[in-house]
């Protein structure tokens, strides 16, 4: 008995992992966006929230919040950006290459550098124009772009709060130990 191969047919690239009819109103490709998107809200958030906890724990907890301290912020708040941009392009490059669930067009998202330009692009809402998804990738980007967003603010507010602690320190009187 031989098998077929079914090819199935999604804005125009050919996908043999998305059956269509086994559950009627259901369309596979977006709730598998919808889930990726999910779990990378999640994942991104917890994550976020475990550096902030550290971060204010190793700095704002502090006798004196120094200089130095406040540039070891600053760097290691970037390299966590650095860390969900990363985060996103492997999401991006498993629901483009392995789920097909849609494409991005442009000559900058070849590779996986072009991954991880599409990714930053997205993820600090920049948009140059020059990368575009398409298909039920739009739906992961706009997560990304929300996620951006968010973490970017919050991000602000805890350097905000950083250099506030900092002008304290400043402004305070030395205090003299007997």
């Amino acid at each position: 008995m031989k098998t077929k191969k079914v090819l199935y047919i999604f804005y125009g690239v050919q996908s043999a992992i998305w059956p269509t009819g086994l559950l009627p109103g259901i369309e596979y490709p977006m709730a598998a966006a919808v889930l990726i998107s999910l779990v990378l809200v999640l994942l991104t958030t917890g994550y976020r929230l475990w550096f902030f906890m550290v971060a204010a724990r190793h700095t704002l907890d502090a006798v004196h919040f120094t200089t130095h301290r406040f540039y070891c912020l600053m760097l290691s708040i970037y390299i966590s950006h650095m860390v969900d941009i990363v985060i996103f392009a492997l999401a991006i490059y498993f629901a483009w290459h392995v789920l097909i669930l849609g494409t991005i067009s442009g000559s900058s998202a070849e590779g996986p550098f072009g991954h991880l330009y599409v990714s930053a692009t997205i993820y600090t809402t920049i948009g140059f124009g020059d990368v575009l998804p398409s298909g039920h990738l739009r739906f992961i980007a706009a997560t990304e772009g929300l996620c951006g967003l968010l973490y970017l603010a919050w991000s602000a507010s805890f350097i905000f709060t950083s250099m506030g602690r900092v002008l304290n320190d400043r402004n305070r009187p030395s205090e003299k130990i007997e």
